[in-house]
């Protein structure tokens, strides 16, 4: 049997709120009234220091919480007026319909609420209508009302649309002005519409709730209004295998109030048909709730016998509690677990892990204490039937609830690798997808397999097991905080230590702790860098002195050479005047050539001393690689600055040379040629005039 949950079901947004700051409120707290209809969620909020009350006068102190549905103006005055600290947890949309109820109420128009009387929701917009409006249930009630001038109508927030038109369109012939607000919850009606559009595509429908809740009773109507079989439970229990006899498809919906652990429980139970038909034979309910079986035909199942209803009752082996247990036994087949009964509990083999293993001692060990699921009150030996996975499986989903909520980091071991992402283990199976790994592109998600992630809940519904988790959430998070701190602390003047993430043209990129900085081709080194890529490498750890911070901007410009020697403080020791050193060309200029005699420092070739002849334009003499003689003429230290001639250095060779010569040397005759020794930088030009 296939199993299908309605696309939205379970708590709306108004009741989680109410949900939320009931668990966070200070404890005690007074909930005025049953905090939601559901009779599993109050108890369990009474135990943890949430207590229902009938009025403020079971109030003497400390603080009262108001519900979902909202109360009255009066109410909140006379808490207030007693000292009371107020919590109000009315909903949004309930809270927009009373400001609505107010405002109407100072006009002279009288108010229509269409909804049910009886419900808090309702008894509280009267109020806040400060007696100045009818409340009908029905299209018939209201054609049952008198002709008006001036009417205005509000709906109760989880009434179904049908009704506010029908009501509507019974008002129209006898109200001579007709405003129509409609206040229905927009989560409603699609909680509505889904369940109904399920209904139609299922064999029977199951829908979930509190039968004292209204909006899951008009699920129900609305459910069988389609023809389609459809049962109301308040939980899994409740459940009969009878019902899906033949049944291929089974749709499952949960009111407002229904948390989405029900649901889940629901939903296994039902996908554990039929091997759940034994224990689903006794559930704990009486002949006086046959009538919630009624099938569209108005035929009821068989009812159950009181003693069997009682019996599921009489101690805290309830049917889908979880509670404590000690392992007593780890045998081949089952595990014992003491859970304070007439006799010790059984987990079978299939309900003590969700993960595989070669023996249950690998899982539990004798005298541990778990937490387990009673799945029956007695088997056919009278032993507790208790489920170990379950209760994990639930405990898992209330922690991550709890996490989704509060933003908390969890741990997961990633399990499996499909398409898009990774499977990890976080005592459910969630789903991690490939762009939410890294704060990057991630190439090989296979390398992951039996890692360790830090998590995130970024999405989860429990009645459709869905969970997504991300890591990069808590990368982003933290990469924002580094930056945002290195922002902060940064100054001119800093040295500090980065990684190369970039090369370019210009320079390199540095991250100096989630800021890039930007050091220039030129700040790189003292001598000349043609590309920063003949100096640094990507993911080279450097240290850079930091020259500007521009925060508005977000721009930081950096240096490396400044942490480097820096030649021109020993230039004119190394380079005394009159010495000639070899030297390139590094670049030409019309009024020279500028000459690098070691990296870092360069001098001016002036175009008046290239050459003794006249030179129009240094390229007659000299090109940008070549390597020729220099003699220094003048150095400033301080201007960085060198003069050079390449004249002068010829000359000198040309007079060392002679000196050395045992003859002169002419061009007629048997010695070595002058152009043959400088020929290249002579040319071919004529000589100057």
């Amino acid at each position: 049997m296939d199993v299908f949950v309605a696309d939205y079901a379970g708590f709306c947004s108004g009741v989680a709120r109410a949900v939320k700051k009931a668990e966070t409120a200070p404890k005690p707290v007074a909930s005025l009234g049953p905090l939601i209809h559901n009779p599993q969620v109050v108890e369990d909020l009474a135990a943890k220091g949430v207590r229902p009350v009938a009025s403020l006068d079971e109030v003497q102190e400390g603080r009262v919480l108001v519900r979902s549905h909202g109360v009255s103006p009066r109410v909140l005055e006379e808490a207030r007026a007693r000292g009371l600290e107020v919590i109000d947890a009315t909903c949004p949309f309930v809270r927009r319909s009373q400001e609505l109820a107010r405002e109407l109420a100072s006009q002279e128009i009288e108010i229509i609420i269409v909804g049910d009387p009886e419900h808090a929701e309702v008894r509280g917009l009267v109020e806040w209508a400060q007696g100045k409006a009818r409340v009908v249930s029905s299209a018939a009630e209201a054609e049952a009302l008198p002709r008006g001038l001036r009417r205005a109508v509000i709906v109760q927030t989880t009434q179904p649309q049908e009704l506010l038109q029908a009501v509507v369109a019974a008002l129209l012939p006898k109200t001579g002005e007709l405003r129509v607000y409609n206040t229905i919850c927009e989560a409603t009606r699609r909680r509505q519409e889904s369940a109904v559009r399920l209904a139609r595509e299922v064999d029977a429908m199951v829908v979930v709730g509190g039968r004292n809740s209204a909006n899951t009773r008009h699920l129900a109507e609305l459910c069988r209004s389609t023809g389609t079989p459809t049962y109301h439970v308040e939980k899994a229990g409740e459940l009969r295998p009878e019902w899906f006899k033949g049944v291929k498809k089974v749709g499952v919906t949960g009111g407002a109030s229904t948390p989405a652990w029900i649901i889940e429980e629901v939903v296994q139970m039902l996908q554990n048909l039929p091997e759940a038909a034994e224990e689903l034979k006794t559930p704990e309910v009486g002949e006086e709730n046959e009538a919630l079986y009624s099938k569209p035909n108005g035929e009821t199942g068989e009812s159950i016998p009181e003693s069997q209803a009682v019996a599921g009752q009489v101690s805290r082996l309830r049917r889908g509690s979880v509670i404590s247990g000690t392992v007593v036994q780890v045998g081949d087949n089952e595990v014992l677990v003491d859970v304070g009964g007439k006799s010790e509990g059984v987990i079978p083999l299939n309900e003590l892990s969700y993960r595989s293993f070669n023996h249950p001692s690998e899982v539990v060990s004798v005298g541990e204490e778990i937490k387990v699921m009673v799945l029956r009150p007695e088997n056919e030996d009278g032993h507790p039937l208790l489920s170990k996975k379950r209760a994990d499986r639930r405990i898992a989903w209330d922690r991550l609830e709890a996490a989704f909520s509060s933003g908390e980091e969890l741990r997961g071991e990633v399990v499996g690798v499909v398409k898009g992402g990774l499977l990890v283990d976080v005592g459910v199976r969630g789903f991690v997808p490939a762009s939410l790994i890294e704060r990057g592109y991630v190439e090989d998600l296979n390398s992951y397999v039996g890692k360790t992630l830090r998590l995130k809940v970024i999405e989860i519904d429990r009645a459709k097991n869905k969970l997504v988790l991300s890591q990069r959430a808590i990368l982003e998070e933290e990469f924002e905080k580094q930056r945002q701190a290195t922002w902060d602390s940064l100054e001119p003047g800093q040295v500090r230590k980065g990684i190369v993430r970039r090369l370019t043209n210009f320079g390199a990129f540095v991250d100096l702790g989630g800021v890039d900085g930007l050091l220039h081709v030129s700040e790189i080194s003292w001598g000349r860098v043609e590309h920063p890529q003949d100096v640094l490498q990507e993911g080279q750890e450097i240290e850079v002195k930091v020259l500007g911070v521009d925060r508005e901007a977000g721009r930081v410009s950096l240096g490396r050479k400044q942490l480097l020697p820096n030649p021109w403080d020993t230039a004119a020791e190394r380079y005394p005047v009159g010495s000639v050193v070899q030297g390139k060309v590094l670049r030409i200029a019309p009024f020279g050539a500028f000459v690098e005699v070691e990296p870092g420092i360069e001098g001016l070739v002036h175009i008046s001393q290239l050459a003794d002849h006249r030179v129009e334009k240094p390229e007659e003499v000299v090109s940008v690689g070549q390597v020729i003689p220099v003699k220094v003429l003048k150095v400033d230290q301080e201007a960085q600055r060198m003069s050079l001639s390449l004249r002068q250095a010829l000359r000198d060779q040309t007079k060392n040379y002679s000196a050395s010569s045992t003859r002169e040397p002419s061009e007629e005759g048997s010695g070595v040629k002058l152009g043959e020794l400088f020929g290249d930088l002579f040319g071919t030009t004529k000589p100057q005039e």
